[in-house]
């Protein structure tokens, strides 16, 4: 299922990137395109008379918004100049679009950083324009969805997909404020594209539901199939195969009527259909093969975009796996995937399929180097969207930071002038020491609120990079280790899928599936049975809470990794006893000993157990073996 999920998001992003390109080219209603209303404009700037001050400025954004389309060392020689010249007049609103017009020709060139930076200094002049009386409410609101769609379309490009959804959030209250349909379509399809693409199918679907509910109200028949495109694969990976083939249908109804304008779309439309007729309880060879059939042909156009063609080729894979032609699935498998200096996540689907169909056609060692790409994308996604997702936060939290004191000394400045008018009425002096007392304390306690938030979000991220590096970190070792040792490939690939659930489970609740399940005993007893060599007893009646019980699982996982990872042990004891008082996990093993008792990982399980005042103790002997154990009191 996740292989399908990676290859729609790639799709998705395709046509994302084209209607950011569309919003780009807005400015096209300046121009005439024979450039009349601009050569006008540049020839009067050369005239005898030329225009100046107000009128001048005007000119520069004219020429500004004119010339993005299609000149963009023009349009940003005008926006500079329209820049300069709003400091001199001090013109706010035309600054803030100068600067919006410096970011989407970074956006453009793929500077991303750079374009946000033009977006964040446009967003504080329009915090400036709000407090002034002179800029109509209507004007704000539309500068600022502008920005905010802007920094939420570099965000999506980037992967930041929990940055993209905040700016996109922010920017919706504005289009339904003003009923602007055809931006809400997208603004609801964008954040169900960013919900799919992390997992959360539920949400995808209901913002994708309602774009298509805002399409249907707009009348354009290009926002009503938009969002039902991205509902053919949510409904796909729920396993709902009825209603992704209706959907896909009612899309294909739409691309099938505009084949020469969106090629690509209905391609990937038919490559979908032929997956859904090769999924068990829908299997119709026959009606998979008339797609893919359909879909072929697009892939030889040279507009078609990578990850469009791979999505047919692996389609068209398929189909040659389920009728056994193997060599020539390994042909579409191949096309499939990037070069291996460009691989990507995505690509995962297809190294799988080259890995089973190499299997089938004999060449173990190809099959084999198929399996370690597949370990080494998981690793290198969960390590990459990891620190993404720790970055991001930190941004989300700077700026969520910045809009509250924005809001708060908005607040504070109506609090004093009301203030002061009664201070004047008043008694001036008493009442200015009083404010001053209020706003002293008040500074107070957010300085500390700040502090003890910093400090929370510190501990948490030690927290979870102290897990990944503990189960994770563990399972793909574990993982590595089979695939050396020659472990049967449906061995392989149930611990890979083991994997999988065990990073969803650490992103959104910290906690092992098998200890959710069944309880610390029956967890450690599972795990013993996946680790060759190990066994597990226990002593006494087990009674902990979820904190401790998470506390010993995890401990253990990290002794028997080391000891396979490490110690080199061939043999693995795991015991846990309990009395009155304390209750106690010892790991012993045959390897070669420790050499450095301070390692991460004997570190982690001292923080570990730190809470609980437990204690650690270690005996090994080189050569000999070690047995540590881990004691918490109750």
């Amino acid at each position: 299922m996740w292989r399908e999920m990676y290859i729609f998001v790639a799709v998705m992003k395709y046509l994302f990137l084209t209607l950011c390109l569309l919003a780009c080219l807005s400015a096209q209603a300046y121009y005439d395109h024979r450039n009349v209303r601009l050569d006008s404009l540049e020839a009067a700037l050369k005239s005898s008379n030329p225009p100046e001050g107000e009128d001048l400025l005007r000119a520069y954004d004219e020429l500004m918004r004119g010339y993005l389309p299609y000149d963009s060392a023009r349009c940003e020689r005008y926006a500079r100049k329209a820049l300069s010249l709003s400091y001199q007049l001090n013109g706010l609103n035309k600054r803030q679009n100068a600067l919006r017009h410096l970011g989407l020709l970074r956006y453009g060139s793929e500077k991303y950083d750079e374009a946000i930076d033009y977006f964040q200094k446009a967003l504080a002049v329009i915090d400036t324009m709000a407090t002034l009386k002179r800029y109509t409410q209507a004007d704000i609101d539309d500068a600022r969805s502008s920005l905010y769609g802007a920094l939420a379309n570099v965000y999506n490009m980037q992967d930041k997909a929990h940055l993209a959804i905040h700016y996109y959030q922010l920017a919706l209250p504005i289009f339904e404020k003003y009923d602007w349909k055809e931006s809400q379509v997208i603004l609801y399809y964008n954040i169900g594209e960013l919900y799919g693409q992390m997992g959360n199918l539920d949400e995808a679907e209901r913002n994708y539901l309602k774009a298509i509910e805002k399409g249907e109200a707009s009348g354009d028949s290009l926002m009503m199939v938009l969002p039902k495109k991205g509902l053919v694969g949510v409904y796909f990976n729920q396993g709902d195969y009825d209603n992704a083939l209706k959907t896909a249908d009612e899309t294909l109804a739409y691309f099938q009527a505009h084949r020469t304008e969106e090629p690509s779309d209905y391609a990937t439309m038919q490559a979908f259909k032929t997956r859904i007729h090769l999924m068990k309880g829908h299997e119709d060879l026959a009606a998979a093969k008339g797609c893919i059939a359909k879909a072929l042909p697009y892939t030889r156009d040279s507009e078609m975009m990578f990850d469009n063609a791979s999505t047919v080729y692996m389609a068209a894979c398929e189909v040659a796996m389920a009728e056994g032609r193997w060599q020539e699935a390994l042909e579409y498998g191949l096309q499939s995937v990037h070069p291996d200096s460009a691989a990507t996540i995505a690509d995962k689907g297809g190294y799988m399929l080259l890995a089973e169909i190499y299997t089938e056609l004999g060449e173990k060692a190809k099959a084999r180097e198929y399996m370690y790409k597949v370990y080494d994308l998981i690793n290198r996604y969960a390590t990459d969207h990891y620190q993404s997702g720790l970055s991001q936060m930190d941004v989300l939290y700077e700026t969520t930071k910045r809009e509250a004191e924005i809001a708060q000394l908005a607040k504070e400045r109506r609090q004093q002038q009301r203030l002061l008018g009664l201070a004047m009425a008043l008694l001036a002096v008493a009442i200015a020491l009083m404010i001053y007392f209020q706003l002293a304390h008040r500074q107070q306690k957010a300085l500390l609120a700040a502090k003890v938030a910093l400090e929370t979000e510190a501990k948490e991220r030690h927290i979870l990079a102290r897990d990944l590096h503990d189960s994770l970190g563990g399972m793909l070792s574990l993982l590595r280790l089979k695939i050396e040792g020659g472990t049967s490939q449906d061995e392989t690939l149930r611990l890979l899928d083991n994997t999988h659930t065990e990073l969803r489970r650490v992103a959104h609740h910290l906690m092992p599936e098998e200890l959710l399940q069944g309880g610390l005993m029956s967890a450690l007893h599972d795990f013993a049975r996946s680790v060759p060599g190990a066994e597990f007893q226990t002593y006494g009646d087990i009674r902990l809470n979820q904190e401790q019980e998470l506390t010993l699982y995890r401990c253990a996982y990290e002794l028997v990794n080391n000891a396979m990872k490490h110690a080199e042990a061939t043999h693995i004891d795991i015991q846990l006893m309990q009395d009155h008082h304390e209750v106690t996990l010892t790991v012993s093993d045959n390897g070669i000993g420790i050499r450095d008792g301070n390692g991460m990982g004997l570190q982690n399980i001292r923080e570990r157990i730190a809470s609980y005042h437990g204690t650690l103790r270690i005996v090994t002997s080189a050569n000999e073996g070690t047995e540590i154990n881990v004691t918490l009191p109750l």
